[in-house]
């Protein structure tokens, strides 16, 4: 064999195996796709690094693998009541919501999706937890932190309350939640789903004492502060793909604005419970069914 094909032979060898390997990883980050949104994926942004809460860098709530915890929040009721109660200009309230609305959860989404504002200063929300392998999870402090001020000046009142009602009471149906940050570690299994009411802490970021919530109507994120197998993470969350807005107040001493309020099943129904003004002691309510706009 000459020199010019043993050298040939030489470098073949020992170039064909850098090739494909090249070829192989380029093959794999294609298929890949990077990082894809899709959607309903819940975003979380903050902590060190952003997203899972063991800082895997995927967001929480997304598809992705290699997470401990996903995590997830929604706003589900008061201090006073598991009921979302919502602001909403009259003439909204006596439009029903669409077909694919059939219980209340849906409903509180729609209205809130329609510019509905939920009533109350003292919201609960629910976090959601899901276990990517065996761990412990401990939340610590949940606060509001404010995005921007909502001015509400320039819309079309008058503004009444707006509730969804079932048509028979779910015995499941739990008191509102009054956790707060700092209990025990819940131990999760690999699989499991916790959901955690959980009140505002009311506390600002240097520890001083703060309101639990900023005061008016306001767009907001949840901090979470929380613990996975004993090291610290924080998570701002977001509702779905926006921010939270909170909260309405049109009912004040002697004045109870009108309430419209829809039953979805088994049948739909409206009642309606007019307005109240009076000068101490708040008479009995008057209320009835009436027909949808």
């Amino acid at each position: 064999m000459s020199a010019g094909r043993r050298l040939f032979r030489v470098v073949a060898i020992g170039v064909l195996p850098a090739v494909l390997a090249f070829a192989a990883v380029s093959a794999l980050r294609s298929g890949d796709g990077g990082d894809r949104a899709g959607p309903g994926r819940t975003t979380a942004t903050g902590g060190v690094p952003p997203g899972r809460a063991d800082g895997s860098g995927q967001p929480a709530g997304s598809a992705g693998s290699g997470g401990a915890v996903e995590l997830a929040a929604t706003l589900s009721g008061t201090a006073y009541s598991t009921e979302l109660t919502f602001e909403v200009p009259q003439a909204r309230a006596r439009v029903g919501p669409p077909e694919w609305v059939r219980d209340c959860g849906q409903f509180a989404a729609w209205a809130r999706d329609n510019g509905g504002v939920p009533v109350g200063a003292e919201p609960v929300h629910t976090l959601t937890l899901r276990a990517r392998r065996s761990v412990d999870v401990q939340v610590n402090a949940v606060r509001a932190v404010q995005v921007a001020r909502v001015n509400r000046a320039g819309e079309q009142g008058p503004w009444v309350e707006l509730a969804c009602r079932d048509a028979t009471a779910s015995p499941t149906a739990s008191p509102p939640g009054r956790r707060r940050g700092g209990e025990l570690p819940h131990p999760l299994a690999a699989g499991q789903t916790l959901e955690i009411p959980v009140e505002l802490d009311g506390l600002d970021e240097s520890g001083s004492p703060a309101a639990p919530f900023p005061g008016g109507v306001s767009d907001y994120r949840l901090r979470v502060e929380l613990e996975v197998d004993g090291t610290p993470r924080t998570f701002d969350l977001r509702d779905g793909d926006r921010d939270f807005r909170c909260c309405g107040r049109i009912t004040y001493m002697g004045y109870q604005a009108a309430r419209y309020e829809w039953t979805l099943s088994p049948a739909r129904a409206l009642r309606y419970c007019a307005e109240l003004r009076y000068a101490g002691k708040p008479p009995p309510r008057t209320c009835g069914p009436r027909e949808p706009a």
